[in-house]
């Protein structure tokens, strides 16, 4: 009933993990009517079903921002749906499940975007999956801002390759690729190229504090770059709390405030922000 009052007012619609009536979906969507963002990410009762194809198409002109967690299936069903959507700035597409098979799916998406800002992906596309992909983001380097990748298998040469490209990026995330030292080590001399970036963030990828070096002296070359955050296994740590800056030999940096589990550092215009945490192999 709130819906089918205020329904064209509402402007954003968050249905990421909401488990909704099949009997009243049909009301409900026909409700929302000139919405800019749209989250239906892992709906156990709606998936692509027609009411939520319809909810994206009757939306068309007005979406700024799609989040879409969806199975290889799934994407399929409805990327001709989201390709219709040509003013969307901002699109989140995946699911730990979904694989390569999805990639021209999700490149034949972005081609039809012409402003992007904002980019999300999820699942366990790899390196040769994410090829058609990369081209179409290289295509909307002058308009992306924020790009993140999660739990996906691409590899650090390819990230190293791709984010030089991206010349206006100021946001950036990777959660749950396994690059390990080494790895970081090529990414961070990628992004060191990004002078537009800002903000870092970094979860389960593999580190240890042996990367905290690496890490202070992009902070420090990087002019615009505020803050960074890592999360690193707790057991790889030589010292703890106030002691990390002085034992690690962090020479910019001294910490000022910490909490249980985690420890802030401060340099001079920047911030690294650690989280201790348990191993990789523990938290899965």
């Amino acid at each position: 009933r709130i819906l089918e009052t205020y329904g064209s007012q509402v402007g954003e619609v968050n249905l990421n993990d909401t488990d909704i009536d099949k009997d009243s979906t049909s009301t409900f969507v026909a409700s929302l009517q000139q919405i800019k963002q749209l989250k239906v990410a892992n709906l156990p009762t709606l998936r692509p079903s027609p009411d939520v194809i319809k909810l994206i198409r009757q939306n068309k002109n007005s979406l700024r921002y799609l989040d879409v967690g969806t199975s290889d299936e799934d994407i399929a069903t409805l990327a001709p749906c989201i390709q219709e959507c040509t003013r969307l700035t901002g699109i989140g597409i995946g699911h730990r499940s979904l694989t390569n098979t999805s990639a021209p799916a999700v490149a034949a998406i972005l081609s039809g975007l012409h402003q992007l800002h904002e980019f999300s992906l999820t699942g366990q596309i790899d390196d040769s999956g994410f090829a058609m992909v990369a081209k179409e983001l290289q295509r909307c380097s002058s308009s992306l801002v924020y790009l993140d990748f999660f739990w996906t298998r691409l590899s650090s040469s390819v990230l190293s390759s791709l984010l030089p490209l991206l010349d206006h990026l100021r946001e950036f995330m990777l959660i749950g690729n396994e690059l390990g030292d080494d790895g970081l080590r090529e990414l961070l001399g990628a992004l060191r190229k990004l002078r537009s970036l800002e903000k870092l963030d970094f979860f389960d990828i593999g580190v240890t504090w042996q990367s905290l070096k690496d890490l202070e002296q992009l902070l420090q070359d990087v002019r615009n770059l505020r803050r960074c955050a890592v999360a690193m296994e707790k057991s790889s740590f030589p010292a703890v709390g106030e002691d990390i800056a002085k034992t690690l030999n962090l020479s910019s940096m001294k910490c000022v405030a910490k909490e249980p589990g985690d420890a802030i550092m401060y340099g001079r215009t920047f911030t690294l922000e650690i989280n201790f945490v348990n191993s990789r192999s523990q938290r899965l």
